[in-house]
């Protein structure tokens, strides 16, 4: 921990729930604080910025289905003026293309940096999104990542997985481990 007297600091969090048939709510929040600074009114810590997004995306692309933007906290009266764009992004992939999708519509002027920020972070939706659809078929435990059968799912759900990146090489230990016969799987070393 940093310590004690003026620090600045930024959350963020996210939250998936799955809604059936390939269809994901979320919500995410970007909150930037002070805390120990130089407040007016006095306070011990202020909030700078806090923006939320929440919406459904559906398919193996994810594709953006509904999206609310939100400006609850922001220094200036004119910030939330650009949240109308955020309406464009309906209709495109987290998966592929997200990114010049958001700097397309909000790059410099035409947008706000934390909702940029905050946009581009969507993009985290698709582990927990993976997680969610293996862990449907399958217990998340020590024994089911240890034997191979947590792969297994992983790689039966989400076929795109191997060489998403080390752990999950092609030819690395675990995959070797998942394609094993259950009767012959051993923990990997």
């Amino acid at each position: 921990m940093i310590g004690t007297g003026r620090t600045a600091r930024r959350d963020r969090s996210l939250q998936v729930k799955p809604l059936g048939e390939g269809r994901f709510a979320f919500s995410a929040r970007l909150t930037d604080r002070s805390d120990g600074g130089d407040h007016e009114p006095p306070t011990p810590s202020a909030v700078i910025h806090d923006f939320t997004a929440s919406g459904e995306v559906e398919g193996p692309h994810l594709l953006l289905t509904r999206l609310t933007v939100e400006a609850v906290t922001h220094p200036y009266p004119q910030c939330p003026f650009i949240l109308g764009v955020c309406d464009e992004l309906v209709g495109s992939s987290l998966r592929s293309g997200w990114r010049r999708a958001v700097l397309d519509r909000l790059r410099g002027p035409a947008g706000c940096t934390h909702v940029v920020s905050l946009l581009l972070s969507l993009t985290e939706l698709t582990t927990l999104t993976f997680f969610l659809q293996i862990n449907q078929s399958m217990a998340y435990g020590e024994r089911q990542r240890s034997d191979g059968s947590w792969t297994a799912a992983s790689l039966d759900a989400v076929p795109s997985l191997p060489g998403a990146c080390h752990v999950l090489s092609p030819d690395g230990l675990l995959a070797g481990v998942a394609r094993r016969p259950a009767d012959d799987k051993a923990p990997p070393r």
